[in-house]
């Protein structure tokens, strides 16, 4: 029999009690059916590029239980955002279980650890994350400023994530 949550709600004597648990079970569970089972290697896609991609294996995990499956060397979605010159901002790489991609920018911090990651958008994977640190002479522009540019010195770094992991989820 497959476990859900409806399931388990529904053996509680009292609807009101369950209504109000639901929400948070249905994000609990979301965060443990959508989940990267292997690094996605990411790598910048070329010297010069603007791009992020996977790595030269495929790369395997699940959206709210369904396989998703992305080849060796799959593109992330184009970075799109600025990072002023010495501070630090990630962009968080997302598919879902159709195998769209999308990438957010988060909020730039002074230091690595003071930046804010985008919220994981409910049914989506966290691939990975590119972390940018401009310490050049100019500001990093997603889609423009070449990740490996030896002007403003991104500083790039390719994270990926494995399991269900979710940096916004605070105790």
């Amino acid at each position: 029999m497959i476990e859900t949550i409806t399931r388990f709600l529904n053996k509680l004597s009292d609807q009101r009690d369950a209504n109000n648990v639901r929400p948070i079970l249905e994000a609990i569970a979301d965060t443990i059916s959508t989940t990267s089972l292997m690094s996605a290697g990411l790598v910048i896609k070329a010297v010069g590029g603007v791009l992020a991609k996977t790595g030269a294996a495929p790369w395997h995990g699940f959206a709210k239980g369904t396989r998703v499956l992305l080849a060796a060397a799959t593109d992330m979605a184009a970075f799109s955002g600025t990072v002023v010159n010495a501070t630090f901002n990630v962009f968080a790489h997302f598919v879902d279980a159709a195998g769209a991609l999308t990438t957010t920018m988060g909020t730039a911090g002074a230091t690595a650890a003071a930046v804010v990651f985008p919220v994981r958008p409910l049914g989506k994977i966290l691939i990975g994350y590119t972390s940018i640190n401009p310490t050049g002479t100019g500001n990093f522009v997603g889609g423009t400023t070449a990740l490996d540019d030896v002007t403003v010195v991104p500083n790039a770094v390719f994270v990926s994530v494995v399991g269900g992991y979710d940096p916004t989820v605070k105790i």
